[in-house]
């Protein structure tokens, strides 16, 4: 079993109310797999987290400190800590 932890940050965890969420899977994951567990476990992250039928590249994927690029969701994870991190504006 390995349990993945996914850290939710502003408007992600306004919508679930929690700022983490782990997630259990029989082997290791893929992050296109953590994506589908989570929006499958909290619905309420689809409008945000999928745009076009693909992923908002506006949110930022890591895994541990490594930035996580949708080409690359195909591919094991390495490693249990993933944070999703929305989109920032300034100046």
């Amino acid at each position: 079993m390995v349990r993945v932890e996914v850290r939710l940050f502003a408007n992600l965890r306004e919508d679930v109310g929690k700022d983490s969420i782990f997630l259990d899977f029989a082997n290791s994951p893929t992050m296109l797999d953590v994506i589908k567990e989570l929006i499958k476990r909290e619905p309420k992250l689809q409008r945000r987290l999928i745009c076009n039928e693909g992923f908002n590249e506006h949110y930022k994927i890591l895994i541990g400190a490594d930035l996580v690029f949708p080409e690359d969701f195909s591919k094991i994870l390495r490693g249990n800590k993933v944070a999703i991190l929305p989109p920032v504006s300034g100046g």
